[in-house]
């Protein structure tokens, strides 16, 4: 027996359970199928997200007491490395100065929950779609099961992949690939600790990074029920644990910073080490006849820079107001992909473009050896207060890369000049003392 859908979303994570809430409230009849149980923790992440995301949360009306249940709220970041110390302060944007390092297994459950609560979306867990339906050349349903139920055939006039990098959908359509960059691969392994040490200089729930040894860094942030994620990220050859070693290669990486390994002594690792290899940099196509892809399914985006949920998050937004133009007649399917392939590349080629230059800047060429005088210039630009404050905005997207790119030689040369006034007044006071 066939069923019918409006929509069909294959994957409950954050990008398609946003895009249902959203649908839910244009009282579109959605279904989220969704392979896991929940709550679950994904094949790989270890996030954190700043005000827009927040905001980009809140118009899905899902209840920030939900998905950050006694979750720290996070205002500083720091970087703790041999060449310089920065402390910035998260600026207000919308009301909120603050971020989370989230627990995706609280988050995706309050997600999906939430979207399951609009009168017109159903939602099935431990759903395996195995199969794309068509007619005529046009996808209009799905070939699926429930963990241990029949296979059965499901229509519907809109299937969208948010399965994730190695979506199905995306494969059984052939979806064109473009904008690839896979020449600074990276690859990235986390878990999760207690009674892991505050990080000394702060006074609240931090986010720390770190660096590591050769070609990759640290981040450790302050996360729910009191853990602590303590993430790595580098070139991909340099993280490729052995088989069945993937513990024993963690926890010696980590052993590269004494700071690090203080912060740890006397914690307790609580979750298995999970990971990501060979993370990728791309956009797909954003769909076809009776098709469309949203979140990683759509755009890969390397995590360095702290954007994957809010690319989710916006992806979903832009994707359910081109379906909306299209079910008002407003814009014919193929009109409504264009749209959405524009709005959303608007939003984040620029911080794609700006992600791949820190890549390669932080984790392919930061061991090249500089000399002294060049290192003392960088420590000067890096701790001046306008680019500390430029760091603080580009974080929560209040400025685009284009501008920060744009207005870095003045910021750089504004720091030099400073920065001998500034050592003067420090010394001046240590000598006081």
């Amino acid at each position: 027996m066939e069923k019918y859908y409006d929509v069909i979303i294959v994957g409950g994570r954050p990008a398609g359970a946003s895009l249902a809430a959203r649908l839910g409230q244009q009282g579109v009849r959605t279904l989220v199928v969704e392979r896991a149980e929940f709550p679950s923790v994904p094949a790989a992440s270890s996030p954190i997200i700043y005000s827009p995301a927040l905001k980009l949360l809140d118009e899905t009306g899902v209840k920030e007491s939900e998905y950050a249940h006694n979750t720290p709220r996070i205002r500083r970041i720091y970087a703790d490395n041999s060449q310089f110390q920065l402390n910035i302060p998260l600026p207000d944007v919308n009301g909120r100065d603050y971020a989370y390092a989230i627990d995706r297994a609280r988050f995706d459950a309050a997600l999906l929950d939430h979207a399951s609560r609009y009168p017109s979306v159903d939602t099935r867990l431990e759903y395996a779609v195995t199969d794309l339906l068509w007619e005529e050349g046009k996808v209009v349903g799905i070939v699926g099961q429930a963990h241990g139920g029949t296979e059965e055939h499901i229509r519907a006039g809109i299937v969208v992949g948010a399965d994730g990098r190695f979506s199905l959908v995306a494969r059984k359509v052939n979806a064109a690939e473009h904008d690839v960059h896979s020449d600074n691969p990276t690859s990235l392994l986390y878990a999760y600790w207690k009674n892991v040490k505050p990080y000394p200089e702060a006074t609240e729930p931090s986010a720390v990074a770190y660096e590591g040894g050769y070609g990759y860094g640290l981040l450790v942030m302050d996360s729910a029920d009191g853990t602590t994620a303590v993430t790595m990220e580098g070139q991909a050859d340099l993280l490729e644990a052995p088989a069945g070693k993937t513990t024993e290669f963690y926890l010696e990486k980590l052993q590269a910073n004494p700071k690090v390994t203080a912060r740890l002594e006397g914690a307790a690792m609580v979750t298995k080490v999970h990971g990501m290899r060979k993370i990728g940099n791309m956009y797909r196509q954003p769909g076809g006849a009776g098709w469309a892809l949203v979140g990683d399914a759509y755009h890969q985006h390397d995590p360095l820079d702290g954007q994957g949920i809010f690319n989710a998050l916006f992806t979903a937004k832009s994707l359910a107001w081109a379906i909306r133009y299209y079910r008002r007649g407003q814009m014919s399917w193929d009109e409504a992909l264009e749209w959405y392939d524009e709005t959303t590349r608007s939003k984040t080629y620029g911080m794609y473009r700006q992600t791949l230059d820190n890549v390669k800047a932080n984790l392919y060429n930061a061991n090249q050896q500089l000399p002294s005088w060049a290192l003392t210039g960088l420590r000067w630009v890096m701790e001046d207060p306008t680019t500390v404050d430029l760091f603080g905005k580009l974080m929560t997207r209040q400025i685009p890369p284009e501008v920060v790119r744009m207005a870095t030689p003045a910021i750089a040369i504004g720091a030099l000049v400073r920065a001998p006034l500034r050592e003067i007044r420090k010394r001046l006071l240590t000598f006081g003392e």
